[in-house]
């Protein structure tokens, strides 16, 4: 086969690391595949996709080979690594250059030398095929994720490279916009043959357009081999059972030996059709918010950043004490902005929010964050201390906690941290950012949190601690509110949703009535069952019925 990439027992330790972060990795890939590496937050994953562009190689001590087309990516030369390999990460801000998409699409191709007439010649080509055509002259900054994610792709896209690197690059993509994303890779794939190489933790979809998997753990490749076959192996694993796509453990859970395992909604339709198969509910009474008390209030608020358009449009919210409310919808709907508001940290331009009756804008901050606490979608921006550890302990002292130490030491338990209380904040991977300002948020132990896509950057397992851990707090009296594009952890963990359109809150609703609602917006059990379970959103909500065959080879 036509090798493109190839590691020879590579190994590589960060500076100061105590350990390698990979080892003894012997990886091809091959011309036109499409690879999916999967693996827990830690893993190597980043790192190891890092290391077959040239430009992002880590700092570090590096043994073993990477090779690109038979040479030593080293040897590569800037041009030769710019037409070879493109890359695309997980957040859709950092990555652009120039103010407007045309300019942005045409940066690329000037720093190589291509002439004037072959550059608008790619442009018009490349906007066509991919649809950009109507945004060539919008400024960036106006883009939303997906539409900037979109461009991103279209920027080394139009380099030509020969093969494609993609750093988790939905994570911050609302559903439509993130499906939207995976249709163009697949038919980039299909139609280009383009080799794909891609980091995931939401697996559901990488894996039904994978041709082979490779799976990290413990710094080593402990799997390569088609997503059919490696998704069993981790539905056996304790440590990796949550990253199973929700289809193929619906059908792993019920013991259904089909021939080549459901991956996609539409693979498990067919087999459910194909077999007869039929679920019955299976659901728990959800918890019901009893508190008649409103702990935050927005009336007739609203906010403009140009003068001309609302982002926030006469929003009127009514936030039971002890209740969880997660708000969804799609990138630049104005869930941040709403969410910077209600903490006090932005003040509308019409309208007024009360805590507890208060402004929440005037009351005092010493106060207000011991009260209420808000997690930002980039929690880095907060961070300013030189260690993990001295962050937490300036925000305990900011807090004026009574028993700062103890009381820091048992977030860093439940967050699972103390690995990384010596390392700066800005050194961790983005999941580990997103818990140690998670950690920041939980110190006050607030009577409301809020929290700005809380599971970014999360891998599953962890995904499932938080929300185990959110529970307990919730249980225990903290009001959540939270912005989120991840369905499948609001529909595990809310107690009631809303849907931000138009510059307001659609109708708040049970979060089981909101997801059945939904077509779009809703799990992936959901579009599978709602036929037969119109309510169920997760797989622990149906049961194969009595009488149906386990065994429908």
């Amino acid at each position: 086969m036509d090798k493109l990439i190839e590691t020879r027992q590579l190994t590589f330790t960060y500076p100061d690391a105590s350990r390698p972060v990979l080892q003894g990795v012997d990886l091809t890939i091959n011309r036109g595949e499409f690879i999916v590496i999967a693996g827990a937050t830690g893993s190597g994953k980043t790192t190891l996709i890092n290391h077959f562009k040239k430009e992002l190689l880590p700092n570090g001590h590096r043994s073993g080979k990477v090779l690109i087309k038979q040479q030593a990516i080293t040897d590569l030369s800037r041009l030769a690594s710019a037409k070879t390999i493109g890359y695309v990460g997980q957040d859709p801000t950092t990555q652009p250059i120039m103010t407007t998409v045309i300019d942005e699409l045409a940066f690329g191709l000037e720093n190589i030398g291509i002439k004037s007439a072959e550059i608008e010649r790619r442009i018009a080509e490349l906007a066509n095929y991919l649809g950009l055509d109507e945004l060539l002259h919008q400024d960036m900054h106006e883009l939303s994720g997906g539409q900037l994610q979109l461009v991103n792709l279209a920027s080394v896209l139009i380099l030509r490279p020969e093969v494609l690197l993609f750093d988790e690059p939905t994570a911050q993509l609302d559903p439509l916009s993130s499906r939207h994303f995976f249709d163009v890779l697949e038919r980039i794939h299909q139609e280009l043959g383009m080799t794909i190489v891609m980091t995931e933790h939401n697996l559901g979809t990488a894996l039904g357009l994978a041709d082979r998997m490779i799976l990290l753990q413990n710094q080593r490749v402990t799997f390569q081999g088609q997503p059919v076959v490696g998704i069993p192996k981790m539905m056996a694993d304790p440590d990796l059972t949550a990253f199973v796509p929700a289809v193929s453990r619906l059908f792993l859970d019920n013991h259904l030996e089909t021939t080549g395992l459901p991956i996609s909604v539409a693979a498990g339709q067919a087999a459910i059709s194909k077999h007869h198969l039929e679920f019955t509910a299976h659901t728990d009474q959800p918890r019901v918010v009893e508190s008649s008390t409103t702990i935050l209030a927005a009336k007739e608020i609203s906010f403009s950043f140009d003068k001309q358009v609302n982002v926030v449009d006469h929003l009127n919210l009514q936030l039971p004490a002890g209740d969880w409310l997660s708000i969804v919808g799609k990138n630049g709907s104005g869930k941040s902005t709403l969410l910077t508001m209600l903490a006090g940290l932005r003040v509308p331009q019409h309208g007024k929010i009360t805590f507890n009756n208060q402004k929440v804008w005037r009351i005092p901050t010493a106060a207000r964050i011991q009260q209420l606490s808000f997690l930002s979608q980039t929690p880095a921006l907060q961070f300013g201390a030189e260690t993990v550890q001295e962050e937490l302990h300036q925000q305990a002292a900011e807090l004026q906690l009574e028993f700062p130490d103890k009381q820091v030491k048992m977030i860093v338990d439940r967050l699972h941290l103390n690995d990384l209380l010596d390392q700066s904040p800005f050194d961790l991977s983005s999941g580990q950012q997103q818990l140690l300002g998670i950690a920041i948020a939980l110190l006050a132990n607030p009577q409301l949190l809020i929290l700005d896509e809380p599971t970014k950057g999360l891998d599953p397992t962890a995904k499932q601690a938080l929300g185990q851990l959110l529970t307990t707090i919730n249980q225990a009296g903290t009001t959540i509110l939270m912005a989120s594009h991840d369905m499948e952890f609001c529909a595990a963990y809310s107690l009631h949703c809303a849907f931000m359109f138009d510059g307001h809150l659609n109708t708040v609703l049970p979060t089981r009535s909101f997801f059945s609602g939904n077509f779009f917006f809703t799990t992936a059990i959901n579009r599978l069952l709602r036929r037969q379970v119109p309510d169920a959103m997760l797989v622990s909500d149906v049961r194969l019925s009595e009488g149906t065959s386990e065994h429908v080879e």
